[in-house]
């Protein structure tokens, strides 16, 4: 609830600034939502420390020898290998996949650790802000660029006045509806949230033609 009003303030700050500035020259607005986790591992007195962890899918996690002798992180099935790792270096391995990896160290097969991975990856979301206009006739921005096969999560609010039907789809006057988004409504003040996973790459439209409201932007997706 608070991403959600986080980002509410955020179009409205944007809703102000339309009539003060030139839209022109708007930018994409795009919402970062993942972080990589790193998780470390001391390699100390000839053990690995911790000896067991147990982290989320997409995971890195980094071995530091602190030893003054040398030492290796070996998975047991070869997944990973650093190599010889001297005094105050790392190797970091991201774990891509849940399982029970088990690992030593080349040099003395008497140092073992575990890595215990869970769950799935976090989802990728593209996330971008979109504002309506009945004065301009436009959406702001004007294209929005997207990945093909990660989900899409538009938020969408009025500049001025009630836009009934807003469709995605590859023409531009909104008859032929793409990747399962039904015709939707944005209205002043409130934020309407669309998610959608485009399945193929090219240029489509976010089109708003009822009610003689020649309002047309680009949706591009590219692979």
């Amino acid at each position: 609830m608070l991403r959600r009003i986080t980002i509410l303030s955020m179009l409205l700050v944007l809703t102000i600034g339309v009539g003060l500035i030139d839209p022109g020259p708007w930018k994409q607005a795009s919402f970062a939502s993942n972080q990589v986790q790193t998780v470390d591992v001391a390699i100390r007195g000839f053990a690995f420390q911790p000896n067991t962890i147990t982290v989320p899918v997409g995971t890195t996690v980094r071995w530091t020898n602190q030893d003054s002798v040398s030492h290796t992180t070996t998975s047991n099935d070869r997944v990973w290998d650093s190599g010889t790792l001297r005094q105050g270096q790392s190797f970091s391995f991201t774990f891509t996949k849940p399982g029970t990896f088990p690992y030593f160290c080349a040099i003395h097969p008497g140092m073992t650790g575990t890595v215990v991975v869970t769950g799935t990856a976090a989802e990728e979301v593209q996330e971008f802000a979109v504002i309506h206009s009945l004065k301009e006739l436009r959406l702001f921005p004007g294209t929005v660029t997207v990945k093909k096969g990660v989900k899409v999560r538009l938020f969408n609010i009025a500049l001025d006045g009630a836009h009934p039907s807003v469709a995605i789809s590859s023409d531009a006057d909104g008859k032929n509806l793409v990747f399962g988004v039904k015709a939707f409504n944005v209205e002043t003040g409130k934020l309407t949230t669309v998610e959608f996973t485009p399945d193929k790459s090219g240029e489509f439209f976010i089109s708003h033609k009822p009610h003689g409201h020649d309002i047309v932007g680009k949706l591009i997706v590219k692979d």
